[in-house]
């Protein structure tokens, strides 16, 4: 699997451990909502229960109280607390209305509670009439006594049966908060290793592509030494060979005139021969001017503007500071092919009438402007450039690699009137050894094809 797919499924599968994270969360968060609940509805039970059983001794208590003071006032609140008991037992039987066991004791309870009602209600109406004598109030006592104790059993176990229900509960929702809790931090562990491995992969995928396009420079770079090689090489075969032939053709043809005056193909053909090297001088040294290893860079900037004005039309101001003292020579080389490609760049592609070229040293950095007239540079190529990329076109392409080779940078701006470059290149020691390794390179590349 390709590093980038696999990046990818690292990356998906961190996601979808996350998302288990989320959702081991979310039940987590529901058990224990879910729990609360249920403490809350036994607490409710419990409590209507306790509530009950308060209203059923009170019951009694005052059933009694009657029995001994016939005091008819008694029955209202024996009447009231009975209500309580039967909407205590209604909200009990609600409350617990999915659990079968409970229903049933509910039931008991109910039937319980009735009789003993029905048990006051009848020794009530004996008190009444008058005809409650000792030993029936003696076993009405009694009966009573039951019925409470049969009463408060059967509240009793279903307070017990709450609390059991409640502690079952929780033990399921304790296992199921744990076991959700145990998902969560396996998941978001997982996650974190995954995405540890994730960032791992493209860290390396960066450096291998870092290495890949510092590996491709360095060929860019090693190609266009060798280029300006065999410029220098070219231009100095097509000046020792090619034009000393043409020199030595004409030295014969300048015999044969002298032998046949005022033969006009001799003329003519002396006339093509000027032009020939002429043309080949130019080519020679547009190729790799003398000047730029025997003078320096400012003398050859001269030089070639100059004739860029004169091959192009374009009216071209120089401004060089004067100075005698020379540049290291890869800097100096690299700056004149800037200086070829940028102003050929304004005669193929501004359609300026005229430009500008400045060289100076500014805040230790040698600074190379070339500024035309024209109708500057697209919107796209500005973009790219400012974000970026590789510029479009060979012309901007080999400038920015010459001078990124050597520690320079290539600004562009562009305007509605024209548009500027800028070659900034540092111009401290780091030069020495720079020159010299791509010297030696140069060397090698002779030496193998040699």
């Amino acid at each position: 699997m390709p590093p980038t797919q696999k990046a990818n499924a690292i990356l998906g599968v961190a996601i979808a451990l996350l998302l288990v994270s989320s959702l081991a969360a979310c039940v987590a968060l529901f058990r224990f909502r879910a729990g609360e609940s249920w403490v809350r509805h036994t607490r409710d039970v419990q409590s209507t229960l306790a509530q009950f059983d308060m209203s059923a001794s009170r019951t009694w208590r005052l059933s009694l109280e009657y029995l001994s003071s016939g005091d008819d006032t008694i029955l209202r609140q024996e009447a009231d607390l009975t209500r309580d008991m039967r909407s205590s037992i209604a909200s009990v039987r609600h409350l617990t209305a999915d659990n079968n066991q409970q229903q049933s004791n509910c039931a008991l309870l109910e039937d319980a509670t009735e009789k003993s009602i029905s048990l006051v209600d009848r020794e009530i109406e004996l008190k009444r009439s008058g005809k409650l004598d000792g030993a029936a109030q003696r076993m009405f006592i009694a009966q009573v006594v039951a019925a409470a104790a049969e009463v408060d059993n059967l509240v009793q176990r279903m307070y017990v049966g709450e609390e059991q229900l409640l502690t079952e509960r929780r033990k399921r929702v304790t296992d199921s908060f744990a076991w959700s809790i145990a998902i969560l931090i396996i998941s978001l562990l997982s996650a974190m290793l995954m995405f540890v491995v994730h960032n791992h992969l493209l860290t390396r995928e960066v450096r291998a592509r870092t290495q890949a396009e510092a590996s491709q420079r360095s060929l860019s770079a090693r190609l266009l030494i060798v280029q300006d090689e065999e410029r220098r090489r070219f231009a100095r075969e097509l000046h020792d060979s090619v034009g000393q032939n043409l020199a030595a053709l004409k030295m014969v043809l300048s015999g044969v005139r002298a032998q046949l005056p005022g033969n006009y193909t001799v003329e003519d053909c002396l006339k093509m021969l000027d032009d020939s090297l002429s043309e080949t001088r130019t080519i020679s040294h547009l190729l790799h001017p003398p000047l730029l290893d025997e003078i320096g860079l400012k003398s050859a900037s001269r030089w070639f503007v100059e004739g860029f004005a004169k091959r192009s039309g374009i009216a071209t101001k120089l401004d060089i500071a004067d100075g005698a003292e020379r540049l290291p020579d890869l800097m100096e080389l690299v700056l004149f092919r800037v200086l070829q490609e940028g102003l050929t760049n304004v005669h193929h592609h501004s359609g300026a009438a005229k430009a500008e070229v400045s060289l100076a040293e500014v805040e230790g950095n040698v600074v190379l402007r070339i500024r035309d007239y024209g109708k500057g540079l697209p919107q796209d190529v500005l973009e790219n450039m400012r974000e970026g990329g590789q510029p479009r076109g060979v012309g901007l392409a080999s400038m920015t690699e010459r001078l990124r080779e050597i520690g320079g940078r290539l600004e562009v701006n562009s305007a509605e009137d024209g548009a500027e470059i800028v070659a900034r290149v540092p111009l401290d020691r780091r030069w020495l050894s720079q020159e010299r390794v791509l010297e030696n390179r140069v060397m090698e590349n002779k030496e193998t094809r040699g």
